[in-house]
Parts: C-alpha cells; structure tokens; sequence
C-alpha cells in the first residue's frame, strides 16, 4: 500500500468515478439511481462491498452493473440482466465466502507445516504457484485475459512457464471499455488492478433474493485430462480465489512414487444475512494431479450441495400421510433407549410432522419418501426432530448421477463391511502382496515401509458387495501411529485392494504428521474419543493394536490368486446382488441448483440393511438384523477405527 498521500489522493472515489463514467458513456448508460427512459444499461458505482445496489435497475427490467472500489482495485460485473441468474449479488455473497475460507485458511501462513522433507507442494488460488521451498514463483489471482481468451487461476505444479497461461490487458481506461462491451461481463467479475484486467467467473447462487439464483440446469462437463491446469481451467467459477466456491486447492506427494493428494478448501454457506458458515474440506488423492484435484473438488462439492437443501423438495408431514414408499426411521438401525437418555438424540416419533424428500430406490427406480435428516448434512430443526447423528457415509459426487449413486452406494458397502467385521470379530484374509502388484501400487507400499510402517492388507469376509479390503500402515506409537486404515470396495477383489492401498498411503502419511506435531491429542479412555479424528488418533497407541488381532489372523491368500472380473460395479449390479440378500438401498439425488449447473451431480444412499457409521463414544447405533446373532458382548467391541 502506498504510503505517499498523493497516492493515496490519487485513487478513484465513487463520485469520481461516477462523474468520469457519465462523461465517457453518454446517456444510454445511466451511472447511479437516475431516469432509466431511453437507457440501455445501469450502472452503479459503490465503496467496499455492500448489499446489491442494483435492485432498482432490476425492478425497471434493465440490464445493471456494479462498479465497486476497494482501494486500488475495482471490481466490475457481473452483468445483471433481467429474467437471467447471477447479479451482483450472487457475486457479493460468494465473495464474502471465499474470503471467509482464505481468511481463516490462508495457504501462505502454512507452508511450513506443509512444505517437509522435500515433498512438492503448489497452491492453486490466492497464493498462486509456490515450489517446493515454499517461495512463490508466481501470484495469480484469478483469470487475466485478452480481447478472445478466458483462463482461470489455473496454475499447477508442472507448469514451466506461468507467464504462457495467462495474458495481460493493458488499456487507458478498461473500467470504461468493459462497460462499453457490457455483454463480456456476462457471468463474470472483471478485477481491474493497474490496468490489467483479470477474471473471475461467479457462478449463480442456488437462491437469490435478487435474481432468483441459479437454475439448476446443467451446462458444464469436465475434460478427460491428466493435464491439471486444463481441468482446473474446466473449474472455472468453482475453483477461484475471489469468487470460487472453492477459493484455493493444495497438491502434494506425501511419499516418494505414491499418490498425489489435494486439498480443497472448505467451502462456507452464505446465509440470508451475509454471514459466511463453514463446511468441510475436500481431500482427494490420485496417482496423478489431475486425479487428485477432481477428487478433492467433488468431495467438497458434494459436502457443498448436501448443506444447501431446497425448501421446496421437504415435505413435512408425518409417515401416516405419505403416499407412496416410505423409508420409515422406525426400521432403521439407530439408538438404545439407555442412549436416548444420556445424548440429544430422541426417538422417532411418528405422531410428529418430519421432514422428508422424495428419493428413488436403487433395485427398481421407483419413488420413496426418505427422512431428510438422513439426505441433507444442514437443516433447519427442532429438537424432536434429531432422530440421529448426521454423517456424510453414503454421499458421493459424480459427472453423472449413476457414477454418484454407486460410489455413494459403495462406500454404504465399505463402511457396513469394517463395521461388520469389527462388530462381530469377523477373521480377515491376508493378502500375500506378491509380484504381481500394480508397480505403483509397490512404490506406494514400499515408501510406506521406507518411513518404519509395516504394511498389511486383508479382505474381509463382510462385504455384501464384491470384495472390500483393510489395508494396515503398523507403527512404533513414537515417530508413527500404532496402527493407520485405509479402506476399498468394488466389484473386482484386486481393485478393492488397490483402493485400500491408495487411501492407506493417503490417510498414513496424514496421521503421521498429526502424531509427530502433537496437532491432535491422543484419547486416554474410550470416553474421550468424540469426532471424527479422534478414532483414527485413539490407535496412535501401540498398545492398542490388539484391538486389530481377529481380523488379521484368517488365513493367508496371493494377489495372483485372487480372480478378476473386469468389470466395474453398476447400478444395475449393485442392485442384484444387494437384493439377493434383502438389502435395498434408497438414493436421494442432493444436488443443489448451482451444483446442477457445473460438471457434478451428488447423491445420498441410505439403507436399513447396512450398518451405519457413527462418531464419538456412545454414539454407535444398533446393530443391523443381520449382524445381532453374531454381535461380541459389548466389552468386547472398541472403538471403532473408522475415521
């Protein structure tokens, strides 16, 4: 910031501004809240952000434009057209939630405790393009373009040249010259900073006092690329810096020849008043970039959408007056009275008016009423309506709401399976990791095992879908958690394993950092562990490894041994299998209506026949039908590891 006061004299005021628009525009252009006759665009010139000005223009049906002054910079756009989503105050909003992540999350005051032994690190967003050594080769901020080329924040590690990406505008006057041209504007935030013009595409808000938000139609698929800066340029609007849903991304390599993983930054939920909340990161890994941040951005989208229930799909009403299927919680799995008694969970009572929305079940398509509380992570309630813990097990996002319904599906699988075993003391079987393991499935294995862990992996003999495998990262308690998990599902037992092994060498490395910095306390008791972490922290013990003994003591089977299908899991498959065994599974689609318009679809699976993931001690829910003859008595079963 300058510190001369002339320069400081010299920066644009409102009224300045206005006068020097008016001036350049002539009347077709009304600068402030003047006659709208004969006009073909409005614009408004504000200081710092501040609720939409351009209602007015609105409610006289013109096309408008904010024009805001924030010190050096100004910030024009979008363009508000009636009958049209994204207005200045979608923009308003979303930026006040990525500055809300950036604020609280800002990538360069962590570099150090993110940048060790070596690893390669880049943040894409506020902090451009940082190398391995934490120093920042590049600051871009958002898309800088020319007369024909948009290109978003899109630098990654890998790039050579940053500068070749992007493309620089150097006008006299480029406020004047965007209002000129007003239709560029169109869906995008223009941020003028010493004369070069840099973009920023806003993408509607799902409900919009303004302009009624976004509606819901999809426009967007992303590129089948490993290139990562080409898809982060496809995430335009939902990676950005300024206006993004996701404001910033991290991609690291945790091990030597392993996975690549990527952060997304939490997403925040604007309310009505402009107070931003926060949701949970996106954290997605991959053997290569590409993989890894369409993995993060999807975990953190779909996280995003399930926040943002639409009023108009709940239906409030008790189970006696539904028509149709019903998904009634009075069949599910939830909680001992002595539980109810002791948490602030409470029975569900079908006398009492519920939320509920309409899914469709996966073995015949047909339509079901599922409690809301069980699709949406946010909603509005009263107490008589927290009938359970919420978790995000079963919700996943896709380029396509079948490729969501069976991740989310098989991750209902997965956790069921784990908790099964662990449950009942089930024996896994030893996998024999033997030469005919995928060569990047060994580096990843044999750079776990070059930091001290003793790797293992089993597949366990619960899975009512396919195969699901464990694979264990074993430690000394000191330099390495006693015990780290990683879990895989899917149709084809060797490609359950080879998601074991990539989660393994995603969560391990994690865990590891946590226990050498003391990040995250160890529980004492089985009573201390109460979030989410704190299962996979109570097992930095070695001591409590023991806990592990049943289900790594089944027997032993070779990689080689273990058939292929080669094929995927399906819907359609899913459905058969599942249904063989009397479990249906209801499919709730939560994509929320800004979501519908980018490349991804997020759905919820809820089921009565799995076995439900809860968190904290005392929270585990009852076990399923199909597991209570077989239950160990209570002092029996630990905490689970399931983090």
């Amino acid at each position: 910031m300058p510190s001369d006061p002339r320069a400081r004299s010299a920066r644009p005021t409102p009224a300045g501004l206005s006068a020097r628009l008016r001036s350049a525009l002539g009347p077709r252009v009304v600068v402030g809240h003047g006659p709208t006759a004969g006009a073909r665009l409005a614009v408004s010139v504000v200081a710092g952000s501040r609720v939409d000005a351009s209602r007015w223009a609105r409610q006289a049906r013109l096309p408008s434009v904010i024009v805001e002054l924030d010190g050096d910079t100004v910030y024009v756009g979008p363009l508000a057209e009636p009958g049209r989503p994204c207005c200045g105050e979608c923009a308003r909003l979303r930026r006040i939630a990525a500055a809300a992540a950036t604020d609280h999350d800002e990538p360069t005051t962590r570099v150090d405790a993110e940048v060790i032994d070596g690893e390669t690190t880049a943040w894409v967003g506020t902090s451009g393009l940082l190398g391995p050594d934490g120093e920042a080769t590049t600051r871009v901020d958002g898309a800088l373009i020319d007369a024909t080329t948009r290109v978003s924040a899109a630098l990654i590690a890998g790039v050579d040249d940053p500068t070749a990406v992007v493309a620089h505008e150097v006008i006299d006057d480029p406020v004047v010259a965007l209002l000129r041209d007003p239709d560029q504007l169109r869906g995008h935030v223009a941020e003028v900073r010493a004369g070069k013009v840099l973009w920023h595409r806003v993408i509607p808000l799902p409900d919009c006092a303004v302009c009624g938000g976004a509606d819901g139609i999809g426009t967007v698929s992303l590129p089948d690329t490993d290139d990562p800066a080409e898809l982060v340029e496809a995430l335009a609007g939902w990676v950005d810096p300024l206006t993004g849903v996701i404001p910033w991304l991290t991609v690291r390599q945790p091990l030597p020849g392993g996975p690549y993983v990527a952060t997304a930054a939490p997403p925040h939920r604007v309310d009505e008043d402009g107070h931003p909340h926060p949701l949970p990161i996106g954290w997605g890994k991959g053997m290569d970039e590409a993989t890894a941040i369409r993995s993060a951005v999807g975990e953190a989208i779909e996280r995003y959408a399930a926040s943002l229930p639409d009023p108009a799909r709940l239906r409030w009403a008790r189970p006696a007056d539904l028509d149709g299927d019903v998904l009634d919680p009075r069949d599910l799995p939830l909680y001992e009275p002595q539980q109810y008694a002791r948490t602030a969970f409470v029975p569900f009572d079908h006398r009492v008016d519920h939320p509920w929305v309409r899914g469709t079940w996966l073995d015949d398509g047909r339509p079901v009423w599922v409690p809301a509380v069980l699709a949406y992570l946010r909603l509005a309630l009263l107490p008589e309506h927290l009938i359970c813990q919420g978790t995000s097990n079963g919700l996943a996002a896709g380029p396509d709401a079948e490729s969501a319904a069976v991740s989310a599906v098989l991750e209902l699988v997965e956790r069921d399976a784990m908790l099964a075993a662990w449950l009942t003391g089930a024996r896994g079987r030893y996998i024999d990791l033997d030469d005919t393991l995928d060569a990047d499935l060994a580096d990843a294995v044999d750079a776990l095992t070059d930091e001290g862990h003793t790797v293992e992996v089993h597949l366990l003999p619960t899975s009512t879908y396919g195969a699901t495998a464990a694979a264990l990262a074993l430690g000394d308690g000191k330099r390495l958690p006693g015990i780290a998990i990683g879990l895989g599902s899917a149709r084809d037992p060797r490609e359950a394993v080879r998601q074991a092994i990539l989660e393994l060498a995603q969560s391990a490395p994690h865990l590891t950092m946590l226990l050498r910095e003391r990040a995250h306390p160890v529980p004492a008791r089985p009573e201390d562990v109460r979030g989410m972490l704190d299962h996979a922290a109570y097992y930095f013990r070695p001591d409590r490894v023991v806990a592990f003994d049943r289900l790594r003591c089944g027997g032993t089977t070779r990689l080689g041994d273990l058939p292929e299908t080669g094929a995927p899991a399906s819907a359609d498959d899913l459905a058969g299998v599942l249904g063989a065994t009397g479990i249906r599974v209801a499919l709730v689609d939560v994509t929320s209506a800004d979501v519908a318009t980018g490349p991804f679809r997020v759905v919820r699976a809820v089921s009565a026949g799995l076995q439900p993931l809860s968190y904290g001690f005392g929270n585990d829910r009852v076990a399923v039908p199909r597991l209570r003859p077989r239950l160990l008595p209570a002092h029996r079963r630990p905490v689970h590891p399931i983090w």
